[in-house]
């Protein structure tokens, strides 16, 4: 478990100080939930705060890069008036996402870190799970059927052995990376992926089928492994890393206390306001059946 406290000027800063700099608590629970987002695969932060309570964005297809067909002009004569496409305009609406946890006046004079700590972490750990829980659940609602790959089953793998027992090329994991690449390819907006994102379960399979060899089959693909519980058993995404969408706050990470009188405690909140915007759904690529 990661400390909460740092140290100042050789001391150990107490509990009764870490409530009167809120920041500290703020800084802790950023720097847990980033370790653990997997959010940042998929999304990029935009730097201004949200306005209005929500962000206006297009959706960028495929379908949107051309306009209407040009015409040889012939001597004398004008050029052919072209007709743009618009793209899509959507909005994002901000979601308040945040929870608060009580200390004792009896905690803080005790100077009970441990226990500051381990509430600090948990409510960390719970605010990158929603995060990332919306995160994915926006991102799966974007997608449409031209993003799905049907894949092959990534269990029982046979790499080595008799030829009549070897799992054949076309149906090994390598092969659902390039259908989804092939996918990415046709639609020439210039995505490459380089980021698998699957679920422990997918990982392990995986790791079981290449044992020492699964580094070499991820970079030989292009491709960073990274593992979360979030994705459904069986799915994989790969992805350009950062590029399907924006995340943009209208209050990021913030922590703040206030007393209690009445309970002789203090109250911690932290809370953060998010708004996801998946502007360029064909930057992923959902491979499914693969369990």
């Amino acid at each position: 478990m990661a400390t909460l406290l740092p140290t100042l000027t050789g001391r150990t800063l107490t509990v009764d100080a870490a409530l009167k700099h809120p920041t500290a608590i703020r800084d802790q629970i950023a720097k847990i939930a980033d370790t653990q987002l997997v959010a940042p695969n998929f999304f990029h932060p935009v730097g201004a705060p949200v306005q209005g309570g929500g962000l206006l964005y297009n959706v960028l297809k495929a379908s949107d890069q051309y306009s209407s067909d040009v015409e040889q002009r012939a001597p004398g004569q004008e050029y052919k008036v072209i007709e743009g496409v618009d793209p899509e305009q959507r909005l994002a609406r901000v979601e308040d996402w945040g929870g608060k946890f009580k200390i004792t006046d009896e905690q803080i004079e005790r100077n009970d870190v441990s226990y500051l700590d381990m509430q600090t972490t948990q409510l960390a750990n719970t605010i990158a799970r929603k995060l990332d829980t919306r995160a994915l659940a926006t991102l799966t609602t974007a997608l449409d059927a031209a993003s799905e790959i049907a894949g092959h089953s990534w269990g029982n793998l046979i790499l080595d052995g008799p030829l009549d027992q070897i799992t054949p090329n076309g149906s090994r994991p390598t092969a659902d990376f390039a259908a989804a690449q092939l996918a990415a390819d046709l639609e020439e907006l210039g995505i490459t992926h380089d980021t698998l994102v699957v679920h422990p379960t997918q990982a392990a399979a995986l790791r079981t089928a290449y044992a020492e060899n699964i580094g070499k089959m991820l970079e030989g693909a292009g491709l960073k492994l990274v593992t979360n519980t979030l994705v459904p058993v069986g799915s994989a995404f790969v992805a350009q890393a950062g590029e399907a969408g924006v995340i943009a706050f209208e209050k990021p990470v913030t922590v703040t206390t206030w007393r209690d009188e009445a309970t002789r405690s203090t109250w911690v909140q932290s809370y953060a306001v998010p708004a996801f915007a998946v502007n360029k759904p064909a930057a992923v690529k959902l491979i499914n059946g693969l369990a």
